[in-house]
């Protein structure tokens, strides 16, 4: 799911098309201007406030769904509404996950959920395809790229390009999902999909399933940079902008976690360079 990021949307592109993916699939959330013409290869859903309201269920896979296996949960209780506990948070970007997964998945192999500010990166040598190609098994449902989350590099205005203007990173628990379409059975997440029962979770590193997005594991292979703030200007313009679910008030919780990414990435760099 996007919106506004129109000045940033050709670098995201490019750098995905040469890593070697094949098609873009774009939920423009009620973006200004919106989004057009951004290439034979970029399908564009514009996703505006109709979808809020209205639940999307999974397109279950019959193949593989076994309902004394699930424990008994029907479909229909899985409907992709809203965030738990957070009922005005994000539930538009649930929504447009599954309904990619319900409309597009059976046409991929793999099918990766990630945000404008997110750019997969891998091995150097290598395309995308050499690297799943290299990880898939015929039990895995989804392989977890493990977040490098970057500061604003000390940036106070915009930037043209962000892989060049902010270089200050750590690793951060979270992932986010590569996934066998056919293999995924409804999104209650934005990080790890539920697969169905036959099939497992895993990291670049071979860890599976248990407390997969806690475990400290590596980002060698494939990895996903998080440009979570970019600059100051982006942060008070984009971060503080938006409306969400938080125990705080919406601008000092963001304001925090702003100050906690720039302290984490400059230790972290720190340690780096000390090697």
């Amino acid at each position: 799911m996007i919106q506004n990021d129109q000045e940033y949307i050709s670098e995201w592109l490019d750098h995905h098309r040469d890593l070697g993916i094949d098609h873009f699939y774009l939920y423009d959330n009620e973006s200004t201007p919106r989004y057009e013409n951004l290439g034979e290869d970029v399908t564009i859903t514009y996703w505006d406030e109709n979808y809020y309201f209205e639940p999307i269920l999974p397109k279950l896979n019959h193949k593989y769904y076994d309902h004394v296996k699930m424990g008994g949960t029907q479909y229909t209780e899985l409907q992709t509404t809203h965030w738990p506990f957070s009922p005005e948070r994000d539930s538009k970007q649930f929504k447009a996950y599954q309904h990619c997964l319900n409309e597009y998945g059976d046409r991929h192999d793999w099918l990766a959920f990630i945000d404008s500010d997110e750019f997969i990166n891998i091995k150097e040598g290598y395309k995308i395809k050499d690297i799943l190609n290299h990880f898939d098994r015929p039990e895995l449902g989804q392989l977890l790229m493990k977040w490098r989350v970057f500061s604003s590099s000390g940036h106070k205005t915009k930037q043209p390009l962000q892989k060049e203007a902010y270089t200050d990173w750590y690793p951060d628990y979270q992932v986010k999902p590569f996934v066998k379409p056919d293999r995924i059975f409804a999104v209650k997440s934005l990080h790890i999909l539920p697969t169905y029962p036959s099939f497992y979770s895993m990291t670049e590193d071979g860890i599976i399933d248990a407390n997969i997005s806690k475990h400290t594991h590596t980002s060698d292979i494939i990895w996903v940079n998080h440009y979570w703030s970019r600059s100051r200007q982006d942060f008070e313009e984009t971060k503080l902008s938006r409306k969400g679910g938080t125990t705080l008030r919406y601008d000092e919780h963001y304001e925090a976690k702003y100050n906690f990414i720039e302290q984490r990435a400059a230790y972290h760099m720190r340690k780096l360079n000390q090697k």
